[in-house]
């Protein structure tokens, strides 16, 4: 059977994460066993899988260990190998704070399970792993926002991979009542950093959220499985520019794992990882300009650039038109708050959108929008006459998704609410 890769996420660098299980000597919580009241009950027959295969009942990894990947140059311990990604659960109140526990037939070393959430604007948090320590706190995961619904996420790696490990089930139920902390502010402008961009290549590979790498691809590897979203997803999307005169922009969804770590979600004021470091600033490229760590990466690597994003290669070649590695400007729009927003559409659902520097075909092109990215909607504006997949059908609608960035709103799904441009593109 052919090997299905998936780039590592948060286990590898964090270590073996324990599962709570639902027996009474794995966690304090365990005696209100599922279906006990006030558990939400995930059946792995309704997941989003990959690397998987069905056995007794449940998932168990189709594959013991990964293969090699451009992002970390090799296997990383515990790695995940599998992953299921169960559907979106309502609450019965907004809280931050939700248990999670796991039924498996197996070792449960190596079973990373993650847990985001919406908040009231329809706006998902980034992912948090499931909380590692005395048994009173095990299973429980703090979100950065108070949120009305959860979705949860299992990779299975390491010993669980290699022995088979089956996983049945998994249950959560909301934790206490919201509180108020820092993390939870938003910003009106996403938050942006310079950093240096390499191109993923690949085609054939899986990337972390299961997808198979095609040529001409437009997504991005961002070092932390925190931003990462599913597969066919925008939820998470940046908006990555070059640097010069000719200044083109990409706007695509963070699909995969790296490079060099998988713990740096360097665009937090709070990081998972690295927290002595400036924020914004990646650790690769603190590394290898710095001497941070030594010059070696989360794994003991010798750091050879500086790259704290991977570009697929339609987003690469065709999208920003870069002839080498480069610098590039990152925005990552999911981190700033957005009354309009819309998620981009077309017929192949893989052709990226034109973006144009305004309201109408003959204004040139300034980048490409994949297929599935999510953008702010600053503004609607009339122009030419367009006619798309999307919800808005035909009509003359622009979204102005960024300054001098303009896509037609027929190849969109949303943007309601947009206010009105308030003067003309030039």
């Amino acid at each position: 059977m052919a090997r299905r890769l998936l780039r590592t996420g948060a286990v590898a660098a964090a270590g073996a994460l324990t599962v709570g299980l639902l027996a009474a000597e794995a966690s304090a919580w365990a005696p209100e066993r599922a279906p006990a009241r006030g558990w939400l009950v995930e059946d792995p027959a309704d997941a989003e899988t990959s690397g998987t295969a069905w056995e007794q009942g449940g998932l168990r990894a189709a594959d013991e260990e990964p293969e090699p990947t451009a992002a970390l140059g090799g296997r990383a311990p515990g790695a995940p190998v599998a992953q299921a990604v169960f559907p979106p659960r309502a609450l019965d109140r907004p809280v931050d704070e939700v248990a999670v526990a796991a039924d498996v037939g197996g070792p449960a070393e190596d079973l990373l399970i993650e847990v985001r959430g919406e908040r009231a604007d329809g706006l998902w948090t980034e992912w948090r792993e499931r909380a590692d320590g005395p048994a009173d706190e095990a299973g429980r995961v703090r979100l950065p926002a108070p949120v009305e619904k959860v979705q949860v996420r299992v990779g299975i790696g390491g010993e669980a991979a290699r022995v088979g490990t089956v996983l049945s089930g998994v249950r959560l139920r909301p934790v206490g009542e919201p509180a108020e902390r820092p993390e939870t502010a938003v910003r009106e402008r996403p938050y942006s950093a310079r950093l240096f961009a390499t191109r993923i290549g690949l085609a054939g590979a899986s990337t972390a959220n299961g997808h198979t790498v095609r040529t001409a691809d437009h997504f991005v590897a961002l070092p932390s499985r925190r931003a990462l979203a599913p597969r066919g997803g925008g939820d998470y999307t940046v908006r990555v520019c070059t640097e010069g005169v000719e200044r083109r922009c990409a706007y695509a969804p963070v699909w995969d794992v790296g490079p060099w770590n998988i713990t740096d979600d360097h665009w937090n004021a709070q990081r998972e990882s690295w927290t002595d470091l400036p924020h914004g600033l990646p650790q690769a490229q603190a590394a290898f300009l710095g001497g941070h760590n030594g010059g070696r990466d989360g794994f003991g690597r010798r750091v050879l650039n500086p790259a704290g994003i991977d570009l697929a290669d339609g987003t690469f070649r065709e999208a920003l038109r870069l002839p080498t590695n480069a610098w590039v400007q990152v925005d990552y729009l999911w981190t700033a708050e957005r009354t309009a927003r819309a998620r981009v559409a077309t017929v192949s659902m893989a052709d990226p959108v034109v973006v144009r520097s305004g309201p109408g075909f003959d204004h040139p092109s300034v980048g490409l929008a994949a297929h599935g990215a999510q953008v702010g909607v600053e503004c609607l504006a009339d122009g030419d006459r367009a006619s798309g997949p999307g919800g808005a059908g035909t009509g003359t609608g622009w979204y102005r998704i960024g300054e001098g960035h303009y896509i037609p709103a027929a190849y969109t799904e949303g943007g309601e609410g947009a206010a009105g441009c308030a003067e003309p593109a030039p």
